[in-house]
């Protein structure tokens, strides 16, 4: 119980009372009031819902101040943009939390909104960023703006009180567009591998329970649910006759419920909460009257633009490592480690060998020597003939388990897949240095990559070194490559050649680790 505990989150928090705002404050106090004088428990329900109004609100605000905190932390110049546009419109959005909202600041809001949902959504955009989720993010925008423009088109261009103008007809499209992209949610946001998240029983099963129930409740209490459709989510249905699109929105419902649920049981925790975000979406709603109407997918759009730059790595990296290199000889892997032994002679001392075979075809060529004192131990696994990683340690051995002073990352191409996960280091920062920037990710302490890295070191790495490089304060250096796992399959090793058994250098592998030992001598002694 401590345990699930300790994992609960304000947004965890958010997201509850966001759903008890919508049932009881949204939903169930209006359809339950009865006429005349209300009777105490239908009182003592208002003031509930009424708290629950404010506490969600408050807590929303509340949330986006510390995530606009945690964005000037971590340095980034348009996630800092997009969120204090965020900040605008959050402050204008919670006035009516306060005090009473001036009528001349309506218009504000629409503006900061529209501009800080397209502001977040352009925050996704990265080079390593989940392409399904940033076309989901996009499309998931196009209600809002809809909003936007409407709003803004009856303040400045038509009257709102027209019945037949524009504004209706927007709002309708706007509707529609809601139900498309909920159609379409799977597709841009569901767990990848998308093939193995349809076979995945529980969302299904959710999904046509949903459906189900709400074919049945439908057609059974159709004006309550014409009722509470608008009270909660904003959408109008056709009174007295079923609407004609209620097998559309039904459907859309289901869709939905079916990636929610996939998201919720996900692996990745990106992808769990790119499934929170959708659901503050939801909860927000499309009526935009209140607060939370604007808060809730404010938060909702964060969450998902921030875990769309996150996502595919952690699913890449959560699937099983199998080996992508063809299988070498092992007389041709013999003769290459010798080269490489030879060849590591000019820079380091007292350099041996040895390969060694363990269970399940897994062979192990390690190659040891010292460079100052300080011991250098290069291994090369290979899996039934076909090298898995390259691991190259300077000093102390630490598991990578273990968080590290500074972690480096390649930024593979997307041929090219992504690098295993490495040790953790915070924050995110960047080198001030344009190519390695675009190179490689780097976090923790930004004086270390200094103190590693010069401006010669820094051109030699973005032009040969691959995988991720940790370093340890005080202990030690690491760095470890997967050929064919966000990396190209014949660098530093000339893999394709030693497999098809043509003469293979072993100049690039060398020249590897001599920059490894330039950066390491400067720090590990």
């Amino acid at each position: 119980m401590r345990r699930v505990l300790g994992r609960v989150t304000p947004l965890h928090v958010l997201l509850v009372v966001a759903l008890g705002e919508v049932s009881i404050d949204r939903v169930a106090v209006p359809l339950l009031r009865p006429d005349g004088e209300p009777p105490g428990w239908h009182t003592a329900l208002a003031f509930f819902g009424l708290f629950l109004f404010y506490f969600t609100g408050v807590l929303a605000t509340i949330i986006v101040g510390a995530r606009c905190l945690d964005s000037i932390r971590r340095g980034d110049l348009r996630e800092m943009v997009a969120h204090a546009i965020a900040a605008i419109a959050t402050i204008l959005a919670a006035i009516p939390l306060f005090v009473a909202m001036p009528a001349q600041l309506g218009v504000a809001l629409e503006f900061a909104f529209g501009i800080a949902v397209i502001a977040l959504v352009a925050s996704a955009f990265a080079r390593d960023a989940d392409l399904g989720s940033l076309v989901g993010l996009g499309i998931l925008a196009i209600p809002l703006l809809l909003h936007v423009a409407n709003a803004i088109g009856a303040h400045y261009i038509w009257p709102d009180t027209t019945f037949d103008g524009p504004g209706p007809k927007i709002t309708q499209i706007g509707v529609l567009a809601l139900a498309f992209v909920a159609l379409g949610t799977p597709y841009c946001f569901a767990p990848r591998p998308f093939s193995r998240a349809v076979t995945r029983p529980v969302p299904v099963i959710v999904a046509m329970l949903v459906a189900a129930t709400g074919a049945v409740i439908s057609r059974i209490w159709y004006p309550t649910v014409t009722k509470g459709a608008a009270l909660a989510v904003g959408v109008d249905l056709e009174q007295g006759t079923a609407d004609p699109r209620l097998a559309l929105y039904l459907l859309a419902i289901a869709t939905l419920v079916w990636t929610l649920a996939s998201c919720l049981i996900a692996g990745s925790a990106a992808r769990r909460r790119i499934g929170l975000g959708l659901a503050l979406i939801v909860l927000g709603g499309y009526g935009f009257k209140w607060p939370n109407h604007y808060l809730l997918p404010l938060i909702g759009i964060m969450l998902i633009a921030e875990a769309t730059r996150r996502v595919r790595d952690e699913e890449l990296a959560a699937m099983p490592l199998s080996s992508a290199t063809p299988p070498i000889a092992d007389a041709a892997w013999s003769g290459y480690i010798t080269t490489v032994t030879q060849g590591l002679k000019r820079t380091l001392a007292d350099v041996h060998s040895l390969t060694a075979r363990g269970e399940g075809g897994l062979t192990s060529s390690v190659i040891v020597g010292e460079v100052d004192g300080t011991m250098v131990r290069m291994k090369i696994e290979r899996v039934d003939g076909s090298v898995l990683a390259l691991d190259v340690v300077f000093g102390r051995e630490i598991d990578e388990i273990r968080g590290a002073t500074l972690a480096v990352w390649t930024i593979p191409d997307r041929d090219h897949g992504v690098n295993p996960a490495g040790p953790s280091a915070i924050p995110a920062f960047r080198s001030g240095d344009t190519a390695f920037d675009e190179r490689f990710k780097s976090r923790g302490s930004a004086e270390a990559l200094a103190t590693l890295f010069d401006a010669n070191l820094r051109a030699r790495a973005v032009a040969s070194l691959g995988g991720w490089l940790a370093y340890w304060q005080g202990e030690g250096l690491r760095y470890r490559l997967y050929p064919g796992h966000g990396a190209p399959l014949d660098q530093p090793m000339p893999l394709s050649d030693l497999a098809l058994g043509r003469p293979a250098s072993a100049e690039q592998l060398v020249a590897v680790i001599e920059l490894l030992v330039e950066v390491a001598t400067r720090v590990v002694r």
